[in-house]
């Protein structure tokens, strides 16, 4: 799976939702399934995707791109369970967020690809 982590957000919610949304929306647009979700090690949740589509058959994602960082669980748990409620319907999410342990920070929120 390929990382992507060039333009990542920083600051509190109220300040990059606006962002965030625009970039899950052109995403949403291009018919691509997508996923969104937190992770305090993208490489190893990238190998878990990887190993998921093969043992649960979940869709094949190829791209992970890290759009926020923050050391707050707080604020990126706020923003996964925002931006799954405002694409619900749109993104393979079945729960609304926080579906796993996190671990420490810093804490990355992140959109898996499948094209």
């Amino acid at each position: 799976m390929e990382i992507y982590g060039g333009d990542i957000q920083r600051g509190w919610p109220s300040q990059v939702i606006s962002t965030l949304r625009h970039l899950v929306f052109a995403y949403m647009q291009d018919g691509t399934y997508f996923k969104i979700g937190i992770t305090n090690d993208p490489r190893t949740r990238a190998r878990q995707y990887e190993y998921a589509q093969y043992e649960y058959d979940e869709p094949e994602y190829d791209t992970m791109l890290v759009i926020y960082e923050t050391s707050s669980i707080n604020n990126v748990r706020e923003l996964e369970y925002d931006l799954i409620e405002d694409f619900r319907g749109f993104c393979d999410n079945s729960i609304g967020g926080g579906g796993g342990r996190v671990g420490v920070g810093p804490y990355y929120l992140y959109i898996v690809l499948a094209h």
